[in-house]
């Protein structure tokens, strides 16, 4: 794998819209980290070759005219592309994710759950997204509750081994009245009680997995990308993680191949 280059910071957005600069690899920045979000590469701010080679496929994929000293790097038209196509995702997104937790989830992912906040605004439904991805760090202090720390406990995952450590799961919980709540009321038990099977059933129809597969934990809220006979966090997301030297991308590419 190749490594960038030390270009220095990217160019701001507003600057490759007007034409006047590209994107590109080796540079860094909120710039790149937008880019990555919208092509899809993991969203760390550094314009490496993973991201090199998904905006060369998708120019291709878009048939936008580049010359070829700028294939793989992000122009005006490029940019512009990327952000039409994402905007329906974004758009539909944006109604159960309020809380801005789309970052360092899988491109993919973002686009079901797109799909299933469409579905939930049909029924006159809302949820909203209180979980997103998690730092492993995040995820054993989770471990730890219930154990070391007080509480209960609420997941059997250590850092590495949750769907959440590598964007590719969330929680849901019903919003009523537009208050998210986590837990159903005396007053609102029967309308959160129907929300959640809906986020349930939709989830499911979608062809994502639902918590309410996991055994014991029985997790309703959870839902995410692959199932866990499919692509299991601990014994092939965490061991293509650290065998790829730890790569998002890299376990990304691997998921996408089983969708």
């Amino acid at each position: 794998m190749s490594s960038p280059s030390p270009l220095g910071p990217a160019p701001s957005l507003e600057s490759v819209r007007s034409g006047s600069a590209v994107i590109q690899f080796g540079q860094s920045g909120e710039s790149v980290t937008q880019v990555q979000f919208l092509v899809g590469t993991y969203d760390d701010g550094g314009f490496g070759n993973n991201t090199r080679v998904a905006i060369t496929a998708f120019q291709e994929a878009q048939n936008i005219a580049v010359s070829p000293d700028e294939k793989g790097k992000v122009n005006a038209a490029t940019l512009g592309a990327l952000e039409a196509a994402y905007k329906p995702t974004g758009d539909s997104l944006a109604k159960i994710d309020k809380r801005n937790k789309r970052v360092h989830l899988m491109l993919e992912f973002r686009r079901k759950l797109a799909a299933l906040a469409e579905r939930l605004a049909a029924r006159g439904m809302d949820a909203l997204i209180t979980d997103g991805f998690r730092t492993f760090a995040e995820q054993d202090a989770l471990f730890a509750q219930g154990r070391t720390k007080p509480g209960r406990v609420v997941t059997n995952a250590r850092g590495g081994e949750s769907n959440h450590n590598y964007g590719m799961a969330c929680d849901l919980y019903p919003v009523i009245g537009g208050q998210v709540f986590t837990e159903p009321k005396p007053a609102n038990k029967a309308r959160f009680l129907q929300i959640q099977k809906a986020i349930i059933d939709e989830a499911i129809g979608l062809g994502l997995t639902s918590g309410t597969t996991f055994g014991n934990l029985g997790d309703k809220p959870h839902v995410q990308l692959l199932p866990e006979n499919v692509f299991n966090a601990k014994h092939k997301a965490f061991v293509i993680y650290k065998a790829n030297g730890k790569s998002f991308d890299v376990v990304w590419n691997e998921a996408r191949k089983l969708l």
